[in-house]
């Protein structure tokens, strides 16, 4: 037999598999085989409304094996009361009689039975006592449920019967745009080197130009490093761009080593350390000289590319003005003689030797008009004034030999210190022009290693008529596995058809530090398409943090870490603050 009683104890019960899955208490007796047509002994069918009746299961008495589902009135919902006759009727036995849900438990005989001729006593529900009943033998107890209980009572949600007490946090709208995932720039892969830390989300930032590029996130492997004096550029440049990478296999660096430290330039004791000396270029002699018609470089660029450095060296010296078609068709002119006779020769053609040539009436123009004649020769011997001073004392020693012996591409780390040059000369430019060029020719034949090529004063190699070469050259740097890495100041001082716009533009790794101006964040944000939230961030970032632009992915807000090892190495201004910064 079945039957449904009051229960005074507060059962708790959740989903079905919490009770399907309950054995058991410890002790309690043995149920015995199930009732058929019931899933589990003396548990109602999946199908009853679970969260809408209370209940727990009286085990079988042994001697009177009886089953009883014992629910919990007082908890139960209309919902509950309502489907309890016609549902659980429907799911027990036939042969298991049912009692109405409603129906008071059976009273022994007595003066209110009606068999004995006394009125009944109508008999209200007690309320549901809070203290433990006493153990009733042949009753499970289901243990309490574990994990999410559905709840149904919107009036006790209301109340805070069902959740735990919110304690708010102070916030804003801009931090709150973590909330909504499409404002928010999504977090680098842990393909590359370590960047730094995600201001926003907390989480590591990598980077690599060459596995960037391998895999299809960027087309080009140029970058750009722009902000003001201070902000944390050079140390960005030391750690992701040289440090770092030198402790991967196959790759190298090659940097033009532009700030002074103690007489010479700052990477000169790391490049020592790593077994390579760096190349000193200073005037007047006793340095590195490097030949501008060197076969070096002549494989770097052929003999249209050698031609073209040619005359960005004559632009510079002629104070950035450009060449006119007369003076560059006899320099053209005269590199074409000067390389014919060296070959002829068997020796290894000078800058002397193609001075000799500016200015002389070559075979070619034998079908001139004399005026056209005498026009030539005077173009040809202005560019010869022009290229003299590369020669005289203004810049003797870098140009005006033989390639030093010393002068090779270094396994690891070659530097060329450019340190002890005069800053308001065409020096420094000049040297980063030829260099550029030279480890192209040198990369054509050591073929297999990625290199960065860094110029922290990147206004010298990819403004004004170096630039130009830079450019054309800059197109041969995927196939040689070369990344061209440049650090400048303020973006709007650039002319508009100044090469250097086009190296800002190709660059697809960008970073972005600190700007004071309003001109030069409005040309970032418009060259590199920022979110013009960004304005107000870029004129506040603090000193090592940055905004970083890989391809077509919105700007990450990244704070560059370095090791303490890296801080030593890093720091530039012990002159000006003992100790460092600390930043």
């Amino acid at each position: 037999m079945a039957g449904i009683r009051r229960s005074n104890r507060a059962s708790r019960h959740g989903a079905k598999a919490d009770l399907a899955d309950a054995g058991p208490a410890p002790g309690a007796l043995d149920p015995g085989p199930p009732h058929p047509g019931l899933p589990h002994p003396g548990l109602p069918h999946p199908g009853l409304p679970l969260l809408d009746l209370p209940f727990r299961v009286v085990e079988p008495a042994a001697a009177a094996g009886v089953s009883v589902v014992e629910v919990d009135l007082d908890r139960a919902t209309p919902r509950g009361r309502s489907h309890l006759s016609g549902q659980l009727s429907g799911h027990l036995p036939a042969h298991l009689p049912v009692r109405p849900p409603f129906a008071a438990p059976p009273a022994p005989a007595g003066p209110e039975d009606p068999a004995s001729g006394a009125e009944p006593r109508r008999r209200w529900p007690r309320r549901r006592t809070t203290g433990t009943p006493a153990p009733d033998p042949g009753v499970l107890d289901l243990p309490a449920p574990q994990g999410y209980v559905a709840r149904r009572s919107p009036r006790k949600a209301r109340r805070g019967w069902y959740a735990p007490q919110a304690v708010p946090a102070l916030t804003s709208t801009r931090q709150a745009q973590v909330l909504n995932t499409a404002l928010v720039a999504a977090p680098t892969d842990a393909y590359g080197i370590f960047v730094g830390r995600d201001r926003l989300s907390n989480t590591p930032v990598a980077h690599d130009v060459f596995t960037a590029y391998e895999r299809g996130v960027i087309t080009s492997p140029a970058v750009v490093v722009i902000g003001v004096v201070g902000a944390g550029k050079s140390s960005l440049l030391k750690t992701v761009y040289v440090l770092r990478p030198l402790i991967l296999r196959g790759r190298r660096v090659v940097v033009m080593d532009r700030k002074d430290r103690g007489g010479e330039g700052e990477y000169c004791d790391t490049s020592r350390q790593l077994g390579a000396e760096p190349l000193r270029m200073v005037l007047g002699g006793g340095g590195t000289t490097l030949n501008i018609l060197d076969p070096v470089v002549l494989a770097g660029a052929g003999v249209a590319g050698q031609a073209r450095l040619l005359i960005a060296l004559a632009e510079l010296a002629n104070d950035g003005q450009g060449l006119d078609k007369w003076e560059k068709a006899a320099l053209r002119a005269a590199h074409r003689a000067t390389l014919a006779a060296a070959e002829a020769e068997g020796v290894v053609p000078l800058l002397e030797h193609l001075l000799t040539q500016l200015g002389r009436s070559h075979q070619e123009y034998a079908g001139y008009s004399a005026a056209a004649t005498e026009r030539i020769h005077q173009a040809g011997l202005g560019v010869h004034h022009l290229l003299s001073a590369l020669l005289g004392d203004e810049l003797s020693g870098l140009f005006d030999g033989p390639t030093s012996p010393d002068v090779r591409l270094a396994e690891r780390l070659t530097v060329f210190d450019v340190s002890q040059l005069p800053d308001d000369g065409p020096a420094v430019a000049m040297v980063m022009a030829v260099a550029n060029v030279w480890l192209l020719g040198t990369l054509r034949h050591q073929r297999g290693l990625r290199t960065n090529f860094i110029a922290e004063e990147g206004w010298d190699l990819v403004g004004g008529p170096g630039g130009r070469v830079f450019q054309r050259n800059s197109k041969l740097a995927r196939g040689l596995g070369l990344s061209n890495i440049a650090a400048l100041h303020h973006v709007a001082d650039i002319p508009p058809g100044d090469p250097a716009v086009a190296m800002l533009k190709e660059a697809q790794t960008v970073h972005l530090y600190r700007q004071d101006r309003d001109d030069d964040i409005e040309a970032v944000i418009r060259l590199y398409g920022l979110d013009p939230g960004s304005r107000n961030t870029l004129a506040n970032l603090a000193d090592g943090h940055h905004l970083l632009k890989i391809g077509n992915r919105r700007e990450i807000h990244v704070e560059h870490v370095r090791s303490r090892l890296e801080r030593g190495l890093t720091d530039t201004d012990e002159a000006m603050v003992a100790g460092g910064r600390g930043q």
